[in-house]
């Protein structure tokens, strides 16, 4: 019985293990068609991580770090790059900004504008909740010393 168990658990694990590498060969073959299309029309770089954001969700930020680095692009590009790719895949908003910022980390002002933007338009962020109503500890109307004993 612990025998048929541990393969039980063995082939679990073998499975798992193998869908994730093919997980990541999906996500690297997307970055390396991103590299070389980006390398072949470097003013369309836009559009392509659109177009392979809209197709590949999943790989949101290899597209981004892909695209990035292929279009060697400057700040104001990798504005425009994460702008796209937060209007093609809103989900993905935290990792695609985290990955552009890890490969341009020079352009990450530019990169919390467009966060701003996109979570004042009411596209996500961070939500603030309200504090609780604040009840005051001591309602006597002598106050209390720290330093007296109770029942003083």
């Amino acid at each position: 019985m612990k025998l048929l168990a541990k393969t039980i658990c063995s082939a679990v694990i073998l499975s798992l293990t193998i869908s994730a590498q093919a997980e990541q060969t999906n996500a690297d073959l997307v970055a390396e068609a991103v590299k070389q299309s980006v390398s072949a029309q470097p003013g369309k770089v836009v559009e392509i991580v659109s177009s392979q954001l809209a197709q590949h969700e999943a790989a949101a930020c290899e597209i981004v770090k892909a695209a990035i680095v292929a279009s060697n692009a400057d700040k104001d590009l990798v504005a425009k790059i994460v702008q796209a790719a937060t209007e093609a895949a809103p989900d993905k908003v935290g990792i695609v900004s985290q990955c552009a910022v890890a490969v341009a980390p020079d352009a990450i002002a530019e990169v919390q504008t467009i966060l701003t933007k996109f979570a004042a338009a009411g596209g996500g962020g961070m939500e603030v909740l309200a504090a609780p109503p604040f009840a005051p500890i001591n309602t006597l109307t002598t106050p209390i010393n720290p330093l007296d004993f109770p029942g003083q």
